[in-house]
């Protein structure tokens, strides 16, 4: 049995999966102030009549990292930076950094070395500071100084944590991992709370099944791990979206999805039966990061977004001031909306008539404002749609291959899922002209993704023949190599088995099989006219997805 877990902006879902079949949901609200109370009342009450030692795994999509960075809830962060000459990166973080003296090239090769008086200066005018991070610009061709540079930041700082940016990615993009570097620390403290937290109450219900969190990117890491790079756990909520649709729809279209909450709307793109991934990584507080996630939109409409007049024109979210009046809420919303339009049969209809009343204008019956509203929500989603067609057009083109056989992107079918999915996805389709499908469980579809999600992980190997040694940054790895004998197939082999080594450290060898191949690159070195060695670049991962298909069958709670 899988247990999945989803925290969203409205309810926490929980899904208990047994051989492909949903057996139980529960749906509550969301307790924002307190996280894990609404947590545990999900669990409780999905797991009654549930043998918890069946349980196998559980993992939980959850928006605390998210919150904190959104509400500033985090921790200031002493940011080393080992810059070097080029880029000046002092507006492009998110803190304030601390620039130090030494410095490797493109090559990983030492040009300027580390100044301990420096690092100890500044490490006594930050002493206030709990957290810190550590940045070269080629560590992840050499790891060397920038764990030279934490080992001197934990001797005169003494944080209780600390990120090398090397580790959070391999990726050659600085800004990125600086940024990256920066949030994992801030949110560090958040989030090791919380896991401890979700941890004692598991055990508290004798559940000793591995905990893992879902990543943006729609894969999931052990809970354990996940505590060493909380940033993974940015945008979960929208990530559980894609992959509970995988887990219900199957599908080879060119797609966009809609999560239809009772917040907001998250839109994903499709191709040939896979989403798309954001370009270079997700942006948090509009600050670029290394973590890989699906290329999402969230638009502010959901079933119980505030409708009202504003200055005498109807206004549609993005704000949610509570459930819809047809629940017993107090300000007319979405839902209401679907309600008196006759496309939903949920709540009271007397009530919503009501609330639609309270938005119409003097001339308009509560029809006539429920449809109002539901063209100005419907409007609202297409135009976030539309933009994200028209940024994937403009998107440039690298290889020749793409130029000559590339093909714009042209979007077949909506899938829709999320609590007002049923009312709204028929309409937006029918404005974009396209087909529809809903899938059976799409209330729940955030926790079946939870459930269902494939563990992942990354890692990237650069090999320098000229040099003689390769790196794995993400593991911190230096290793000399055969200068005279060492080729891409043999680079390849080294990160499969470093990638075996970060899946078993992590638990999550039942996947290893899953791996694919994300990048690869290999250019000769030259000196005096004569080729010296080569360079090699590999990137590999455990791939996204879901375990299984999912199928909802008769539940008992229903």
């Amino acid at each position: 049995m899988l247990l999945g877990i989803d925290v969203g902006g409205t309810f926490t879902d929980a899904v208990v999966v047994a051989n492909g079949q949903v057996l139980k949901t529960a749906k509550t609200p969301t307790t924002h102030h307190e996280l894990l109370s609404g947590i545990v009342t999900a669990i409780d009450k999905v797991l009654v009549g549930v043998d918890v030692k069946a349980i196998r795994r559980v993992a939980l999509s959850t928006t605390i990292v998210t919150n904190a960075l959104i509400e500033e809830k985090t921790d200031k962060v002493a940011l080393f930076l080992l810059a070097g000459p080029g880029l000046n990166v002092a507006d492009l973080t998110p803190g304030k950094p601390y620039f130090l003296t030494g410095y490797t090239d493109h090559r990983g090769r030492e040009k300027a070395r580390t100044v301990k008086e420096e690092i100890v200066a500044i490490c006594r005018e930050l002493k206030e500071y709990t957290v810190a991070a550590v940045a070269g610009k080629f560590a992840v061709r050499n790891p060397a100084q920038e764990q030279i540079t934490a080992d001197c930041v934990n001797e005169y700082l003494h944080p209780e944590y600390i990120t090398l940016g090397a580790q959070v990615s391999g990726s050659l993009n600085y800004p990125r991992r600086i940024n990256s570097a920066y949030y994992n620390s801030a949110v560090w403290r958040t989030f090791s709370k919380f896991a401890t937290a979700i941890e004692a109450a598991l055990a508290e219900r004798s559940i000793a099944a591995p905990v893992y969190v879902l990543k943006a990117d729609g894969g999931t890491l052990p809970l354990a791990a996940a505590k060493f790079v909380p940033v993974e756990a940015i945008f979960t909520g929208p990530a559980a979206s894609v992959l509970g649709i995988m887990a219900l729809a199957t599908t080879t279209e060119s797609a966009i999805s809609l999560d239809i909450g009772g917040t907001t709307t998250d839109i994903a793109l499709w191709e040939n039966g896979v989403p798309l991934f954001a370009v270079g990584g997700a942006r948090v507080n509009q600050y670029p990061t290394a973590v890989r996630s699906f290329w999402l939109r969230s638009v502010g409409i959901g079933g119980d977004s505030y409708v009202r007049r504003e200055n005498g024109e109807l206004a549609v979210g993005p704000m949610r001031l509570g459930p819809a009046m047809a629940k017993g809420g107090s300000e007319p919303t979405v839902t209401d909306a679907l309600r008196v339009a006759g496309l939903i049969e949920y709540g009271d209809l007397a009530l919503a008539q009501q609330a639609m009343a309270l938005v119409a204008t003097t001339d308009q019956t509560p029809e006539d404002a429920a449809w109002e509203t539901l063209h100005l929500a419907v409007n609202t989603i297409c135009q976030s749609i539309k933009g994200m067609l028209a940024e994937q057009a403009a998107r440039p083109v690298y290889k020749v291959e793409d130029i000559v056989h590339g093909q714009t992107f042209t979007p077949e079918l909506i899938i829709g899922a999320g609590g007002a999915a049923g009312g709204l996805v028929p309409l937006v389709a029918e404005r974009l002209e396209l087909p529809w499908q809903i899938p059976p469980g799409h209330m729940v579809a955030n926790a079946i993704g939870a459930a269902s999600a494939r563990p992942t992980t990354e890692i990237t190997l650069r090999a320098d023949t000229a040099q003689g040694f390769y790196t794995v940054p993400e593991l911190g790895i230096k290793r000399e190599l055969n200068k005279h004998r060492f080729t891409l197939d043999d680079a390849w082999q080294a990160a499969d088995t470093h990638l075996a080594e970060r899946a078993e450290a992590g638990g999550m060898l039942e996947v290893a099989a899953h791996s694919e191949h994300l990048y690869e690159e290999q250019f000769n070195v030259i000196r005096g006219f004569n080729t010296v060695g080569k360079i090699m670049t590999c990137r590999l991962q455990l791939k996204p997805g879901v375990l299984m298909p999912v199928q909802m069958r008769r539940l008992d709670n229903e």
